[in-house]
């Protein structure tokens, strides 16, 4: 959908990483395609996890989970943000953290790092990111992201509902009722 880089993404959703990124409000991002994008880097940079944490601390009822679900295949065994032996190593001093272990996950307690400082505040999220703003005005659902995709330009409910991975109905639906209540 956009040429940005994950950083400028992450960004745009609310993350604080070093270095400011300008971005134009047309251009989509959407937070839960970002949020699984970086999912993918975590074994790259183990710090990542621990600022989608702390974005989902203060932003977490604004993620539309069916979404996010819809894009996560479903994964078996268990996972690890390091190597599994340096995880059970690390667990069997410090203990692990139980919040992740129901879910697969083998992750030693304070390993996780939770600051409200590693991501924008409510209100500065609000005036950078319009998708954002239309989940506080019209609630965390399609009909947000879906009048998001109209005001960035999206044409026609064909491509809403591609763009979005919704269906084809409630894209065509809510257009035209966007479209009647805008004229």
């Amino acid at each position: 959908m956009t040429n940005l880089t994950l950083d400028q993404k992450l960004n745009y959703i609310g993350i604080q990483l070093s270095g400011l990124f300008s971005i134009n409000q047309t251009e989509w991002i959407d937070i839960e395609q970002t949020m699984f994008e970086a999912t993918f880097e975590v074994t790259n940079d183990t710090r990542l996890f621990s600022l989608l944490c702390s974005w989902v601390s203060i932003h977490g009822n604004h993620v539309i989970v069916e979404k996010l679900m819809k894009l996560n295949k479903k994964q078996k065994g268990i996972f690890a943000l390091v190597d599994t032996d340096l995880a059970l190593s690390s667990i069997s001093i410090k203990g692990e953290e139980p919040n992740f272990k129901k879910f697969g996950f083998l992750i030693p307690k304070r390993t996780i790092r939770v600051r409200t400082s590693d991501t924008n505040t409510q209100e500065a999220l609000v005036r950078k990111n319009l998708q954002y703003r239309n989940r506080l005005l019209f609630g965390s659902s399609w009909r947000a992201d879906i009048i998001t995709a109209i005001q960035v330009g999206t044409k026609n409910p064909y491509q809403i509902a591609k763009t979005l991975g919704c269906s084809y109905e409630p894209a065509h639906r809510i257009f035209k009722e966007y479209t009647l209540a805008t004229k």
